[in-house]
């Protein structure tokens, strides 16, 4: 197993007006997180066991980063991820490593918060979080 650095990581999302994916611009920090329900199936007959099946699946996304408010052509800014939140448009993302290897995960979600801040005297920064819908596809490169 090769261990990687993390500024390796990032994720790309869709632009609204279709197209590739790009990373977002001035990321620092990225998260996947990716959960499985379980369904309680105890009888009395589990001898005082808890039992449990799998149930749904669900992931969610999150970054943080300097924020720019004169977008470069080739990232995915603020603004547009401002847009796909208004509009309620599902964005496609892709998680990997920025030079692909190992596999990447792929799949769609709403932006559920976006956050502008900014402190005296400091970079401002923003977060986002992305609530996954439908399928995530891990696909080896």
């Amino acid at each position: 197993m090769a261990i990687f650095n993390g500024t390796d990581l990032i994720l790309k999302v869709s632009p609204s007006s279709g197209g590739s994916e790009a990373k977002l611009m001035h990321s620092q920090n990225v998260s996947m997180s990716m959960n499985v329900d379980t369904i309680d199936i105890t009888t009395k007959d589990s001898a005082g066991w808890r039992e449990l099946l799998g149930g749904t699946k669900s992931f969610s996304l999150s970054a943080d980063g300097l924020m720019d408010f004169s977008a470069t052509a080739g990232d995915t800014d603020v603004a547009e991820l401002f847009d796909q939140m208004f509009n309620r448009t599902a964005v496609t993302f892709t998680f990997a490593l920025a030079t692909p290897a190992g596999y990447t995960l792929t799949g769609s979600g709403f932006l559920t918060s976006l956050e502008i801040s900014g402190g005296t005297e400091d970079a401002p920064t923003y977060s986002c979080s992305i609530e996954g819908t439908s399928v995530l596809t891990k696909t080896a490169v």
